[in-house]
């Protein structure tokens, strides 16, 4: 094959059979210049508010929301099984739930939202997993560490029921705290880095998003997260190995 402006053709003479260099990619089916929708995907990774992107690259409000959308979906696309799994031998897991919500006419109680249940590995790199949940029951609880953390784990958690029985359910050591008595055991045991995961995941993670919807906003905090020393070079890997048809 070889390139020429804006395709591949093939170089056999009996063929040169010619497509498009946007063909099966993340660029396929868009009408926007190459370089307008990279300078979109630059805003939005370094997380520009919509309104601002609009100003800046002439697109309709529209257009920006899309496309934001869209680098959201190939984010989450780019993340594999390995990438959503935290903990392994003797590394401490801390699990927690949080109701990502917002008040009604925000005042009172809150009232909208979802349950979403996650984890952070204390390691220096502090992978995380972050799953939205229509329960916090035990079986729930079970199923969603049994997916995230790796074996040999062990648990930090506080005490909420729905985690009594893990240890034996799951084979992973758990320890708890008591919040309504402490914040920190006397031997150790908190939850605080995950719940400063929370409010992290709550500033990037608009109120009007907090919906049944929030899941391609949790696998964004993921693949952030996971490429926060380069989102750029993070951003191309995903443009290489993401296809479409």
């Amino acid at each position: 094959m070889e390139s020429t402006r804006g395709s591949w053709r093939c170089s056999y003479s009996a063929c040169r059979k010619e497509v498009s260099i946007r063909r099966s990619s993340f660029f396929g089916k868009s009408r926007l210049p190459l370089r307008k929708i990279l300078l979109i995907a630059y805003l939005w990774l370094n997380r520009v508010p919509q309104t601002s992107a609009v100003m800046m690259t002439g697109c309709s409000s529209g257009t920006i929301t899309d496309y934001y959308g869209h680098l959201r979906q190939l984010a989450a696309d780019s993340l594999d099984e390995v990438d959503c799994k935290v903990g392994g031998p003797g590394i401490i897991v801390e699990v927690d739930e949080s109701k990502f919500g917002k008040r009604k006419y925000n005042r009172g109680h809150r009232v909208e939202g979802v349950w979403v249940v996650g984890g952070v590995e204390r390691t220096p790199e502090k992978k995380v997993f972050a799953c939205k949940v229509e329960k916090r029951d035990a079986e729930t609880l079970r199923d969603v560490i049994s997916r995230f953390v790796l074996p040999g784990s062990i648990i930090y958690s506080d005490m909420w029921r729905g985690y009594d029985g893990l240890e034996e359910a799951l084979g992973l050591m758990h320890r708890t705290v008591n919040h309504s008595v402490e914040f920190v055991s006397s031997d150790g045991v908190h939850t605080n880095t995950v719940e400063a995961t929370w409010c992290g995941m709550k500033v990037l993670i608009p109120k009007r998003n907090r919906t049944k919807q929030i899941d391609e906003h949790l696998w964004e905090y993921i693949w952030r997260k996971l490429n926060r020393e380069d989102l750029w070079s993070g951003f191309l890997k995903a443009l290489s190995e993401v296809s479409y048809q």
